[in-house]
């Protein structure tokens, strides 16, 4: 990582831009994974992430890189908005995130609240018609589900299956809300933010021809009534 942060950060950075002397905030950033490749490029970090565990991880990563991050361990919508309001040139959030929240509308003013103006932020997540899609060789796509389904589904935290099965009972589930794009690009808009460019991945497990992620960047200016 240390070497060569970038390789981090590589399908990101083109949306990024420059952000050498910049503040970003990383939210649910996890064990680092991208905040400690921005610091070592030059960002001064914040993270926001709920868990103990991830922040100790992380912490201990970037001593060992040779960088400062700042990591706050908080539920989102608990953090002291007061404190940072107005504070990050970006925020940035990665790799599935979304469906962990059940009010996008507010998590959407926590992000513009948090941006200075003229601030960007960075959303990439997994495509929201990724879940309902399989594809097999012998039945081909089938879609299966309610893409417009807006309940709230109980499922398994992300890194429940890298813990041995023994202490997989141990672990809660937690309540999941499979947002559609519509409703992810009219929360970003309704928010105040300026939508700029909207961009659909493939999938990367070879089926090629299936959207996978989208990547999502908006601004935050003052606009003119």
């Amino acid at each position: 990582m240390k070497s060569n942060p970038q390789k981090y950060l590589r399908k990101h950075l083109g949306y990024l831009g420059d952000v050498k002397g910049k503040r970003v905030a990383v939210l649910l950033g996890s064990s680092g994974r991208k905040a400690i490749p921005l610091a070592l490029i030059g960002a001064s970090v914040t993270v926001v992430d709920i868990s103990e565990e991830n922040q100790r991880y992380a912490l201990e990563v970037a001593k060992e890189a040779g960088v400062e991050i700042e990591y706050i361990v908080s539920d989102v919508f608990e953090i002291d908005i007061g404190k940072f309001i107005h504070s990050y040139d970006v925020v940035y959030l990665e790799g599935g995130i979304l469906h962990y929240f059940a009010d996008l509308d507010s998590f959407a003013r926590i992000v513009y609240d948090l941006l200075k103006t003229g601030g960007r932020l960075v959303l990439n997540d997994f495509h929201p018609i990724r879940k309902f899609i399989q594809y097999t060789e012998d039945q081909g796509i089938e879609i299966k589900g309610d893409y417009f389904d807006s309940r709230l589904f109980e499922g398994a935290v992300a890194y429940k299956s890298m813990f041995p099965l023994s202490e997989q009972s141990e672990f809660p589930d937690c309540l999941l809300r499979f947002w559609n794009m519509g409703e992810i690009i009219s929360s970003v808009a309704a928010c105040g933010l300026v939508i700029e460019q909207l961009t659909e991945e493939p999938r990367a497990d070879g089926n090629h021809f299936l959207p996978g992620s989208f990547t999502l960047v908006a601004n935050k200016f003052i606009v003119q009534k």
